[in-house]
């Protein structure tokens, strides 16, 4: 099963903004319909620093939860298969093949059906077993005749989410694994020169924003109670796997570059050895400064990072980490404006 052509005609921007948007206009005009909003100004509970353990108000914000995190997946879906590919079309020139050889390897950044059906079955089960492990948990939280309107957006969008969740999970693996195996095509490693090698920090970079963002959508849940814990618990996942995100696209460059560094070091040490010879002759002013160059280039090679990350590099990562706290100010915000309309 390929989706050859899918990424390139949608935009994943304009997706995730047209599926969370729709759906949250949705939410919002049900509840003006069914006099909502009535009862829960009535209950005057309606504060954007509001932590509380059941009610209107906690189920509408984890219903925008889901909204968002509903359009959020499918595009960040999309632009990981998007990115590896023009990832790898962006490296042809470092890469030893022709054109036609670069788009077919691009071509062959795809999923698999079967996989696609192991992770997406593995998602639905975790997302069944969510309500049992949040408090309070009801006695049936899947009987649909004890959800009120707004446990209905939970019930029916949070398998989904577990759905998409996983499937982004098992994209970014695979596109990030197949990236790391075209490092073994690129025709040289320049050791004074890995700018050419960016492409790959840049798809390591995407990875860890986009489960960063998902990060992001998942800890506004933590305005609520009952939800510490596991967020706790997804919150230090989610650390461990940003990290592999990050690394898994240039693992294979990471290789490359050692073994250019051994191979350039074995040369310079092989070359320094035959010239201490120099000063056991008469013409040492000679081997003297050829030693001095051998040495010096022996310095910068060693001075050469394995992995190809920049200052750039963490900068952007430690700016990517404020996203949570950015997410939870834009919650409250937008919440404190909801209040003030509706009063």
């Amino acid at each position: 099963m390929t989706y050859r052509g899918i990424p390139e005609r949608i935009s994943p921007l304009w997706l995730g903004i047209g599926i969370s948007g729709s759906l949250i206009a949705i939410l919002f005009v049900t509840e003006s319909v069914l006099g909502r909003w009535d009862l829960l100004l009535a209950e005057g509970e309606f504060d954007a620093l509001a932590r509380v353990s059941g009610g209107i108000l906690r189920d509408v914000r984890l219903a925008i939860v889901h909204c968002l995190l509903i359009g959020y997946l499918p595009a960040a879906f999309l632009h990981v298969l998007r990115s590896g590919r023009r990832t790898v079309l962006v490296l042809r020139g470092a890469l030893d093949c022709t054109r036609e050889e670069s788009k077919t390897l691009a071509a062959s950044v795809r999923l698999s059906a079967r996989w696609l059906v192991v992770t997406g079955l593995i998602g639905l089960a975790f997302s069944f077993a969510g309500p049992y492990m949040v408090p309070p948990v009801p006695l049936t939280p899947w009987s649909p005749s004890t959800w009120s309107p707004e446990v209905a957006w939970h019930r029916i969008f949070g398998p989904a989410t577990g759905l998409w969740t996983w499937w982004l999970g098992y994209a970014i693996v695979t596109v990030s694994v197949r990236m790391s195996r075209i490092a073994k095509k690129l025709s040289r490693i320049d050791l004074l020169d890995l700018s050419p090698l960016a492409p790959f920090t840049q798809q390591g970079l995407m990875n860890a924003l986009l489960l960063i963002g998902l990060l992001s959508i998942w800890s506004l849940m933590m305005l609520e109670t009952g939800f510490e814990q596991v967020m706790i618990m997804n919150g230090s996942i989610g650390l461990v796997l940003i990290a592999l995100a990050l690394l898994s696209p240039v693992r294979g460059v990471h290789r490359r570059i050692c073994q250019s560094k051994e191979a350039a070091l074995s040369w310079v040490n092989g070359e320094i050895s035959k010239q201490l010879r120099a000063f056991e002759s008469s013409d040492a002013g000679r081997g003297s400064g050829e030693m001095a160059d051998l040495v010096a280039y022996r310095g910068l090679v060693e001075s050469v990072p394995e992995w190809p990350f920049t200052t750039s590099t963490y900068t952007r990562l430690v700016l990517y980490a404020l996203l949570p706290a950015a997410s939870w100010g834009i919650g409250i915000v937008a919440e404190e404006l909801v209040g003030r309309a509706l009063l």
